[in-house]
This record gives structure tokens, sequence and C-alpha cells, in this order.
């Protein structure tokens, strides 16, 4: 898995914007303090949650985890937010085909933009 600068910048927007997130096993981080050591096996500053224990013994416990680093959605976490912000697949899908971005290779970063986008949006009465 790769994540690109705009979507670990629009990761750390989200968590700006009140994201909540829990940390489990699975996830994918974006430590921007660079607090872990050693480097990451996958990009600069990002890493694969797998020893839970490990991480947060690390960091100092689950609260500073979720204070120093950043929750970076997977595609199926992404289609998760968006439909927990009432964004239907049929509206995902517009979007996707719309901005051409299964053809571009850019679906992740669109599912990030939309994120923004619908955390940003005052509640629908």
């Amino acid at each position: 898995m790769k994540f690109s600068s705009r979507q670990c910048a629009l990761a750390i927007q989200f968590k700006e914007m009140g994201l909540e997130w829990e940390p489990t096993v699975g996830n994918y981080v974006y430590d921007a303090t660079a607090a872990v050591k050693p480097s990451s096996p996958f990009q600069e500053h990002v890493y694969f949650l797998l020893n839970y224990d490990c991480f947060m013994d690390r960091v100092g416990g689950v609260e500073r985890f979720k204070t120093i680093m950043t929750w970076l959605p997977t595609w199926s976490d992404a289609r998760e937010i968006l439909r927990s912000l009432g964004v239907s697949n049929k509206e995902v899908q517009d979007e996707l085909v719309r901005s051409r971005a299964l053809e571009d290779g850019s679906e992740m970063l669109k599912l990030y933009e939309l994120i923004a986008q619908h955390l940003s949006m005052p509640p629908q009465p």
C-alpha cells in the first residue's frame, strides 16, 4: 500500500476535523513526528499496525498513539467512513466516474477528497 503526500495531508485534515478512530491491528498510520524507530519498511513515516502492543509500548499508550499518529484509511475504511457520513454508493460511483479517477488511478485520493468534503459539510436536518 502506498499513500501519496496529498493523502497523508488529507488524513491529517480528517483528524483535525474530528474524524474518530480507534487503533486496531491492520491499520496504516502516518507518523509525522518520527516517534517510531526504526524507520518504516513501507514508505517514510508510514507504518502498518501489526503488533499492537509493541506500537502502544513504543509511544506510551493508546491515547498518546492517537495523538501523535494519523490514521490512513484503506479503501474499505474510506468507503465505510463515507457510508457513515451519509454518502451513498451511487454518489461515490458517480464522482469516481465524473472525475475519471478509476481511469487515471486516483481512486483512493478521490475517496479521501470526498471524505474531506463531507466532513466539512454541516449536518443535514
